[in-house]
């Protein structure tokens, strides 16, 4: 996953949660209903976005980027 698509999936994310907290304030009831309505709603808008992202490209599934530093440091002892 590229860092542009992590900050786009993250921004919709909150828009999502918000968007469906405010919905879910006029039609849910408080307590569980509403966090799942609220669920449901940020789940119809971030779950598409993310299959368009991996089509384009942006997110690679089964690919791990491992950093050049990847091996733990050494005990003191050894050269």
């Amino acid at each position: 996953m590229t860092v542009r698509a992590f900050i786009v999936l993250l921004v919709i994310t909150i828009i999502g949660i918000a968007l469906g907290d405010h919905i879910a304030k006029e039609f849910a009831a408080p307590g569980l209903e509403r966090t799942f309505t609220v669920l449901v709603i940020a789940t119809l808008l971030v779950a598409p976005s993310a299959w368009i992202l991996g089509r384009l490209g942006w997110i690679n599934s089964g690919r791990i980027e491992f950093s050049r530093n990847s091996q733990p440091p050494r005990s003191g002892g050894q050269a």
